[in-house]
């Protein structure tokens, strides 16, 4: 007699498999001429095929036996979860054949030791490394863990396989970078893995302050001056720091106004009427146009001085 006998250690989730082709057999009563196959399993019982089609359930403490014509036939037997024992056996008229089989479960459930999260700056600037880094939020956030980094921009220049990297942002440009983590633990064969990521993206560019024309106008009349003149002051005065450019042009015309009078009088109203601090203002001339003209620009703190005379 030949014996087969098997002790396997199933996960749970796992299975025993067993199939393929098939040939005359019976259970039961005993056929001449045939082999026998006897099949015993712990702690129960399991479906029996043999080349693909179930002949009955295995025996629990004694053998079932099945009556196959002799030849090579594949048998299996399906265990628990999907799990399936499979083997080509060759069988002999009147030989015995056994198959031993003991299903032990030896999966415990186990929490997942480590929660990573990553984390790293909301912005960067470009040209300037950066750090990002995890954080064990779990139950044992002693337990060795193996860290992946990967970056969707930028370089990794250090860090690689620890729980914190630094990024080169050279080439970043405008786009985000984002830091990608793929952790696994020491444990052969664990199923606890974890991946997570953290987003960087470019600090926007600061647009530089820009001077602006606030008014430009003919001078005719004085109250008509003052009317657009209070126009710019309220912008002035809601842009704190900045410089008010006056430039007065020359009209060329009969009965034109003359500057240096307008002048005088525009300085009077900006700083005795409006209360403007005399060092923040600026007047110039800007050439000759056919009416006497006046321009004002307003000019915040860091901003280029309006382009005259045009």
């Amino acid at each position: 007699m030949q014996k087969f006998r098997y002790n396997f250690l199933f996960v749970i989730g796992l299975v025993l498999i067993f199939g393929t082709a098939a040939t005359v057999w019976s259970q039961g009563k005993r056929q001449k001429n045939m082999g026998i196959l006897s099949v015993k399993t712990s702690p129960e019982a399991y479906p029996v095929r043999v080349d693909g089609e179930v002949l009955g359930m295995s025996g629990v403490g004694t053998g079932a036996e099945f009556y196959l014509a002799p030849g090579r036939h594949v048998v299996e037997v399906q265990g628990t979860n999907g799990q399936t024992f499979s083997k080509e056996i060759d069988f002999v008229k009147n030989r015995r054949n056994c198959i031993c089989l003991k299903v032990v479960d030896t999966t415990t459930a186990r929490e997942c030791p480590y929660n990573i999260s990553v984390e790293g700056p909301e912005e960067f600037v470009e040209g300037k490394a950066i750090t990002f880094t995890t954080r064990n939020l779990g139950a044992n956030p002693e337990i060795p863990v193996n860290y992946k980094w990967t970056v969707s921009n930028g370089t990794i220049i250090s860090g690689q396989s620890t729980s914190s990297i630094t990024v080169d942002t050279n080439g970043a440009g405008d786009r985000p970078i984002t830091a990608y983590l793929d952790v696994t633990d020491d444990i052969p064969g664990s199923t606890c893995q974890q991946k997570n990521e953290a987003t960087s993206n470019p600090t926007p560019k600061q647009t530089p302050p820009q001077s602006y024309q606030c008014d430009v106008f003919e001078s005719k009349t004085q109250d008509d001056n003052k009317a657009r003149f209070d126009n710019c002051v309220l912008q002035y005065n809601s842009a704190p720091n900045s410089q008010l450019y006056i430039v007065f042009y020359q009209g060329t015309a009969k009965r034109s106004l003359t500057v240096d009078r307008l002048k005088r009088l525009t300085l009077d109203y900006f700083v005795k009427t409006r209360g403007i601090d005399p060092s923040q203002i600026v007047v110039t001339e800007g050439g000759s146009r056919p009416r006497t003209m006046v321009e004002i620009w307003i000019v915040p703190p860091g901003a280029q001085p309006p382009p005259l005379g045009r």
